[in-house]
C-alpha cells in the first residue's frame, strides 16, 4: 500500500513538472501549442505590403527562446535589410540573432501570410488583419497529457 501511495504522489509531482512549449496566437487566439523537445523551425512567408513581393523569415525556436536565422526578400523596400547576398531570385541575410521569448508581427489580408512549423502549415492567409505572436513559455506536463498542448 505504501508503494502505491508513493507512486501516486510521484506521478502527481511529475504531472506538474514544467516543460517548455511554443504557443502561436493570431489575434490572441491560440492556433498551435507544441512542447519543445528539440529545436523547432518556424517559417513566416508573406507578401511585402509596399513592393508586393515575397518575403520569408526563418526562425529557430528552442527552450532558450526564439532566434532569427534567415530573411529572404526580393526588393529593398521599407523594413528590409540593407545587406545580403543574392540567391535564386532573392536577397538573403543569414543571422543568428536572439529575439527573446516572444515575437510579434502585424499583418493585413494583403500580406497573404503563411506560417509553417517544422514544414507543416499552422496559419494560412487569414482574412482579417491581426497580430501574429509566438511565445516560448513553461507549461505543466499535465497540460500536454490532457491534450491542451500537442
Amino acid at each position: 500500500m505504501k508503494k502505491y501511495v508513493l507512486f501516486l504522489f510521484l506521478a502527481f509531482l511529475i504531472s506538474f513538472f514544467p516543460i517548455n512549449a511554443l504557443q502561436l496566437k493570431f489575434n490572441e487566439k491560440t492556433i498551435r501549442c507544441v512542447p519543445i523537445t528539440s529545436s523547432l523551425k518556424l517559417t513566416v512567408d508573406y507578401t511585402h505590403s509596399v513592393s508586393l513581393t515575397e518575403v520569408t523569415d526563418v526562425y529557430c525556436v528552442n527552450s532558450s527562446g526564439i532566434f532569427a536565422v534567415q530573411e529572404r526578400w526580393q526588393e529593398f523596400e521599407a523594413g528590409q535589410p540593407l545587406e545580403g547576398y543574392a540567391e535564386d531570385g532573392f536577397f538573403v541575410k543569414d543571422m543568428n540573432m536572439y529575439l527573446g521569448k516572444s515575437w510579434q508581427y502585424w499583418f493585413i489580408p494583403l500580406n497573404n501570410v503563411t506560417v509553417t512549423l517544422n514544414g507543416n502549415v499552422v496559419l494560412s492567409k487569414p482574412s482579417e488583419e491581426g497580430i501574429l505572436e509566438f511565445e516560448v513559455f513553461k507549461i505543466p506536463a499535465v497540460m500536454i497529457a490532457i491534450g491542451w498542448c500537442e
